[in-house]
């Protein structure tokens, strides 16, 4: 989970325009100021750096890092 976490840290700091220190699992993309077309960034920034690919049905129930993390871990296809 941290390896995951610290290399998502750059993309969404990237992405949401803040410190890598505020990028925690706790951290909802709501508190980042996320709207539509950043998680579609996040969304293909994942897809790409971690070969996981992000159903449209399931990005809604992805609501915090931590949530990303677990999704990513899930389906990550090495």
């Amino acid at each position: 989970m941290i390896e995951t976490l610290n290399l998502l840290k750059p993309i969404l700091a990237d992405i949401f325009g803040v410190e890598e220190a505020e990028i925690t699992p706790a951290v909802l993309f709501e508190e980042l100021g996320a709207d539509e077309l950043d998680l579609v960034e996040v969304s293909m920034n994942v897809e790409e750096e971690f070969d996981v690919l992000i159903d449209d049905e399931d990005f809604p129930g992805i609501q915090s890092v931590s949530d990303l993390i677990n999704y990513i871990m899930r389906h990550r296809n090495d």
